[in-house]
């Protein structure tokens, strides 16, 4: 799937004789700004802690919150699409992520689908892969897989019953893996792959929700070793559990950090394509309605 500046560029490629094949193309996507392929913010808090819900920048609102256009704002200042991002990445241009001054901040983008999912719990042990590239300032950013568990639903002993999430996004899973790149690596661009068995994971669960009492930070495993986990195991992998959001950001605790991401590649997503965080420069917009319109004159001579 072409997103409009892939498009914009192979056409005008196709008119100028830049020897760019339309296809050329067909393994990436692009989002340059909220609501491309669905990547929008959730959780995201300013420096007082105060949750930020925006009218077309937030994925899930916050239950009591009327989402305003401020905060869309707001929002922008904290996530937001550059090319002036440090040299050496592989695609150039990135999405910056703002952790605030404040350890009540946080700046959350992702992608969520609570219908259908990304995938199953189980696919996560057999067919899960991801590799990503990121440039961490002061705080590691981090990737996270929000999981619909086998317990999820609003029925008698169900996660979601007499709960209501009370952060953006939230609503979306109750079970969260959140992996850190190991050991940290400041002011250089990571690349990082994940399976089910490199890598490992925290599990945390929704912000107020009795239900279960996750480990928390305090504990890393790999996929496969949650999956061993007694407790844990069956709950994010059996039949019924689904991951619903992916994701990527700084936390609160983590006050003046900031990081940059360049781009995801997983079979959860796009059918493996790579997802490439880029603004659309407004040159190539311009080429684009330049090639455009010379195609309609050719057409019409």
């Amino acid at each position: 799937m072409f997103s409009r500046k892939s498009a914009i560029v192979c056409a005008a490629a196709a008119v100028f004789g830049l020897g760019m094949a339309v296809t050329s193309q067909a393994a990436m996507v692009n989002v340059g700004q909220f609501g491309d392929q669905g990547w929008k913010a959730d959780d995201v808090r300013n420096t007082s802690g105060t949750d930020l819900v925006g009218i077309n920048n937030t994925h899930a609102g916050k239950p009591g919150q009327t989402p305003t256009a401020a905060d869309d704002i707001a929002i922008a200042a904290q996530i937001k699409f550059v090319n002036s991002e440090p040299s050496g990445s592989t695609y150039g241009g990135a999405v910056w992520i703002d952790g605030t001054t404040d350890n009540n901040g946080k700046s959350n983008y992702s992608v969520i689908d609570t219908t259908t999912g990304f995938g199953t719990g189980a696919s996560l042990l057999s067919s899960f892969s991801a590799t990503y590239e990121s440039y961490s300032i002061g705080r590691t950013l981090a990737f996270k897989l929000g999981i619909q568990s086998t317990d999820w639903g609003t029925g008698a002993g169900q996660s979601q019953n007499g709960f209501s999430a009370i952060r953006s996004g939230e609503s979306a899973w109750d079970l969260v893996l959140v992996h850190l790149h190991e050991p940290a690596q400041y002011n250089t661009w990571i690349t990082e792959s994940v399976d089910h068995d490199t890598g490992t994971w925290a599990l945390y669960d929704q912000a107020g929700n009795a239900f279960y009492t996750a480990p928390g930070g305090g504990t890393m495993k790999t996929l496969d070793d949650w999956n061993a986990d007694a407790t844990w195991g069956p709950k994010l992998f059996g039949t019924g559990a689904k991951v619903t959001s992916i994701q990527f950001g700084l936390g609160s605790y983590q006050k003046n950090g900031t990081a940059y991401l360049d781009y995801l590649q997983t079979n959860l997503l796009n059918g493996g394509d790579v997802v490439n965080f880029v603004p659309e420069p407004s040159a190539i917009s311009l080429l684009g309605v330049g090639a455009i319109a010379l195609m309609r004159r050719r057409r019409r001579a």
